[in-house]
């Protein structure tokens, strides 16, 4: 996340959720970050500007969705890189992200809940805050002061 020129961003359906608060994660700490639009050919416009250092970050817990799959399959003539939220461990290899973070979010026949995507989440944020250090820390210092300025009473 540290090492891309801009980070692309698809998550569709239940998703979607975590893709607007990765958005908001990342820009807060100066990430350059775009929510790709989430089906059909829309998703391609978007990429369209997409570079070889870039990163695609997609979510596909259940299965690979189709947009998913032209993206991992996009990124082998583009040059970017790809990260994917995961429900599962055993993935065909076409289906793989360069990078995959996995989230148990129940069985098959259960609830399929969001809190350990968010978690997982919110702990790679952490962790960017962590390695941009006090680049980070003025970052979010300096939004604040922005709030405060024009936003005085919350």
């Amino acid at each position: 996340l540290l090492d891309c020129h801009r980070v692309f961003i698809h998550a569709k359906s239940a998703s979607a959720s975590l893709g607007q608060l990765l958005l908001f994660r990342l820009r807060r700490l100066g990430i350059e970050a775009i929510l790709l639009p989430s089906g059909g050919s829309e998703v391609l416009e978007g990429l369209s500007q997409g570079r070889s250092d870039d990163l695609v970050v997609l979510f596909s817990f259940s299965k690979l969705s189709r947009e998913g799959r032209i993206l991992l399959d996009h990124s082998r003539s583009a040059g970017y890189r790809t990260l994917a939220f995961v429900g599962r461990t055993c993935l065909p290899a076409e289906d793989r992200a360069d990078i995959s973070l996995f989230a148990y979010r129940g069985t098959e026949k259960e609830y399929h809940s969001m809190a350990a995507p968010a978690a997982l989440l919110d702990a790679l944020a952490v962790a960017v805050a962590e390695r941009l250090g006090t680049e980070g820390t003025e970052r979010l210092q300096s939004l604040h002061r922005m709030k405060k300025d024009y936003f005085p009473d919350g």
